[in-house]
């Protein structure tokens, strides 16, 4: 008996990505296009730092003054007092992003195909998702995509704690 288990990466999503057609899979492309810093700059991307500030949870690549711990407390206290100590709201607002603001600087089209762009995020939120159950196995930490959320433009990729009472 054999059993395939397939990736959670769209191999299709390949007929989409300019000069793709010659390599066999996704796995050879990134490979081939990536250099060994690229390839680890997108590890650390898929399984970022976090940053626990009393009992929130943040994606340190989201905060401003993140190895500063008296003006990381501040600006939670800032948030507490603005969203009344809503604890998804508060976690929302810093850990929500514009799938193509990871893109600026990418001069190509892929950021505004939206089938790419949309399995970004759902590979995004797939690692993010083991991420923060591993550090949080206690925590019902949500990590979704979404249109519009908290003000940001377009798709959208969010984690937020989600208390139950």
């Amino acid at each position: 008996m054999i059993k395939k288990y397939s990736s959670i990466v769209n191999c299709n999503i390949k007929e989409n990505i300019k000069d793709a057609a010659w390599v066999e899979d996704l796995v050879h492309y990134g490979l081939f296009k990536n250099q060994m810093d690229g390839t680890l700059a997108a590890a650390a991307l898929f399984c970022p730092d976090i940053i626990c500030v009393k009992d929130y949870v943040f994606i340190k690549m989201f905060l401003e003054n993140s190895d500063n711990d008296e003006k990381l407390i501040a600006m939670v206290e800032r948030l507490e007092e603005k969203y009344n100590y809503c604890k998804k709201d508060i976690e929302m607002i810093i850990n929500s992003c514009s799938l193509g603001d990871f893109f600026l600087g990418d001069n190509s089209q892929l950021p505004y195909n939206d089938e790419i762009i949309y399995n970004f995020g759902e590979v995004l939120c797939y690692f993010w998702q083991m991420r923060v159950n591993q550090l949080f196995p206690e925590k019902n930490i949500v990590v979704e995509l979404g249109y519009e959320l908290m003000g940001e433009l377009g798709l959208c990729i969010t984690m937020y704690e989600e208390v139950t009472k």
